[in-house]
């Protein structure tokens, strides 16, 4: 009897657990152009290296489904610029000077990405420079000089 009632347990445990396919979860957002994004994670990222805080490389990451999968990469940055708008006031009022924005292709994070990183300038402007095109490291991207 003790041994029905533990594998009647665990036989609920292991179905409750069977949910169907994981999805990734996500949020609508407009942006200034009227088109619509799929926001898939927007975090506060510390800046550390090699385990250390490193102060000043503190930022906001937005990460969401591209519109324009397949476009050139200009139509891809365009994008990039828009989705940037919905990071920067946070960025601005946290004092922050870095922000990254990640552009994937599909809800399932398959396929190729682009990460851009922007960088506000003394003057209070902000500048970015992509770092990963349709997922290929840029070299050097993080050296050059910002756009």
């Amino acid at each position: 009897m003790k041994y029905c009632r533990i594998l009647l347990v665990l036989a609920l445990v292991s179905v409750a657990g069977c949910d169907g396919p994981f999805r990734t979860p996500w949020h609508g957002e407009a942006l200034a152009s009227g088109s619509a994004i799929k926001v898939t994670s927007f975090n506060l990222v510390w800046g550390a290296e090699h385990d250390d805080h490193a102060l000043g490389k503190d930022c906001f990451a937005i990460e969401y489904v591209t519109s324009y999968p397949g476009a050139d990469a200009k139509r891809r940055e365009a994008e990039a610029a828009e989705v940037f708008e919905l990071v920067r006031p946070v960025s601005e009022q946290w004092g922050f000077r870095e922000a990254t924005v990640a552009a994937i292709p599909m809800l399932e994070h398959r396929g190729l990405y682009d990460l851009y990183w922007f960088q506000r300038q003394s003057d209070g402007h902000w500048s970015s420079r992509v770092v990963v095109q349709s997922g290929v490291w840029r070299a050097n991207a993080l050296s050059a000089s910002p756009q």
